[in-house]
């Protein structure tokens, strides 16, 4: 199984385009970005790396394959099988063969890793033809694959390696007494990141999961926003109908207290401060009988005019 193919700019290590053959879709990738992000550094530096060149590198039952193409200043570095070597050396020739059609376009590049697009189809057509199994993942062994890239890195002094496991200890310590969401995915990267210099493949995966789950909470508590949000604003035009004739002290406001309330117990958790003022809405619209009438129908002109659009709450 081929599961990438990476083409770098030898001369300066950039890269220039990758490409998965694996069986992920992109919301799958994107969970796991730091754990292919570590791939990608480990990549690129053996990349730079002189010593590498036209050198197989070992993951355990993965390698890395290098090939250099000197005559546009490209590295093609393949992560496959260990047991898929073999067929991986019969493809680099076509594969050569393949990107000296855009030798020009290699030699004249600036950057942009967006020109580099048109590789997608014949380079899937050219792997899919050559390899028959396309169902694997990294994400099978990723302990295994972070252990191995680890175990080739120099190794941290015992001083600077205490200093890290005492920054990120404290992190996890702010982390297990936070209620804020984006505060704690921050800080739960930096974990994340701390771990990968550690060569903590245990707790990186932990805090890789952490990452994964606080995105989707935030993602689920931005869709419960807007949900009480439209609500708070339905119950009480519905409340001010059933007035009639009544004053709007009269009004039953209970449903729209609920959503309102709700509203703003969902923003404390993605906002320090600003929650705090819709919760004394909501309040205002239950505790009527200790507020004049003109500031329940003020409270109440405030809450229609409320912003239909969650995000600029969280600004």
């Amino acid at each position: 199984m081929i599961y990438t193919i990476f083409l770098y700019q030898a001369s300066s290590g950039l890269l220039i385009y990758d490409q998965n053959f694996q069986e992920l879709n992109t919301g799958k990738m994107e969970l796991f970005g730091s754990f292919f992000a570590a791939i990608k550094s480990f990549i690129s530096e053996i990349v730079l790396d002189e010593s590498n060149r036209l050198k197989n590198i070992d993951l355990g039952e993965y390698s890395v394959v290098i090939s250099s193409i000197n005559k546009f200043d490209v590295d093609i570095v393949i992560i496959t099988d260990k047991e898929d070597i073999k067929i991986v050396n019969k493809l680099l020739p076509k594969i050569l063969k393949l990107l000296t059609k855009y030798e020009d376009q290699f030699l004249s590049w600036e950057g942009d890793r967006n020109e580099f697009n048109i590789l997608e189809l014949p380079l899937t057509e050219l792997v899919l033809a050559n390899v028959k199994d396309v169902r694997k993942t990294l994400l099978e062994k990723p302990d295994q694959i972070l252990k191995s890239i680890w175990a080739q890195r120099k190794q941290l002094s015992g001083e600077a390696r205490e200093n890290l496991i005492q920054e990120r200890d404290l992190l996890i310590y702010k982390i297990e007494k936070s209620e804020l969401l984006p505060r704690n995915l921050s800080m739960t990267e930096k974990v994340v990141k701390l771990s990968e210099q550690l060569h903590d493949e245990g707790t990186f995966l932990k805090y890789q999961n952490e990452v994964n789950r606080l995105k989707n909470e935030i993602k689920d508590t931005k869709f419960k926003l807007e949900y009480y949000l439209t609500n708070t604003k339905t119950t009480l035009n519905q409340a001010i109908e059933n007035l009639g004739t009544k004053l709007v002290s009269a009004g039953d406001y209970k449903d729209t207290y609920l959503n309102l309330y709700s509203f703003s117990t969902k923003l404390r958790v993605l906002k320090e401060n600003g929650w705090e003022q819709y919760r004394e809405m909501a309040n205002k619209l239950i505790d009527k009988e200790d507020v004049p009438e003109e500031e329940i129908s003020q409270n109440i002109h405030s809450i229609l005019k409320m912003d239909d659009k969650v995000d600029d709450y969280l600004n």
